[in-house]
């Protein structure tokens, strides 16, 4: 809340998939609800592909709008925000059924990521192996390793050129 006071009257538009909600920073530092028809300063949408494999807090968030600076500060608050579900969850349900309803949705999103990483190396191993599109890192070694051997028999050929043209 520090950190945003000095963003206070400032507004900011969060936009959800299936709908949004235009704030207003306090002079605390919070939020409040702005007019219906106010035009945000800042936008941010998240970015759900970032939640499930980066670790970046701000890539969370794709940042937008006129004050790109405060859209990307709150990218990067909001990013590092931890919500104790099991908390709140505990006071609607039970502890019990909170604890369970929790490590069953981490269980779930663990999952999720590792899926998403074990699609992008079989893709990038395609692209290697056998639909060539991206160079494995050994060829990119060979390749500059023969550049780099391009350029020095172009260097003593240039010399040799001199010394031919200078008698």
């Amino acid at each position: 809340m520090a950190l945003l006071r000095q963003h206070a009257g400032k507004t900011v538009q969060l936009r959800l998939p299936l709908a949004s909600a235009t704030l207003i920073i306090q002079d605390d530092g919070g939020f409040s609800p702005a007019m219906p028809d106010t035009r945000a300063d800042a936008a941010l949408t998240p970015n759900p592909l970032a939640w499930l494999v980066s670790s970046d807090p701000a890539a969370r968030f794709v940042a937008g709008g006129e004050d790109l600076a405060l859209a990307k500060e709150l990218a990067e608050i909001l990013g590092k925000l931890r919500w104790d579900v099991e908390e709140d969850l505990s006071q609607v349900v039970g502890d019990i059924a909170a604890h369970k309803l929790v490590s069953t949705g981490s269980e779930v999103l663990a999952w999720h990521r590792k899926a998403a990483e074990s699609i992008a190396k079989s893709w990038v191993e395609h692209w290697q192996e056998e639909s060539p599109l991206l160079a494995r890192p050994d060829q990119v070694r060979g390749f500059a390793g023969e550049v780099e051997q391009l350029h020095d028999r172009v260097d003593r050929l240039e010399q040799k050129i001199q010394q031919l043209s200078v008698k």
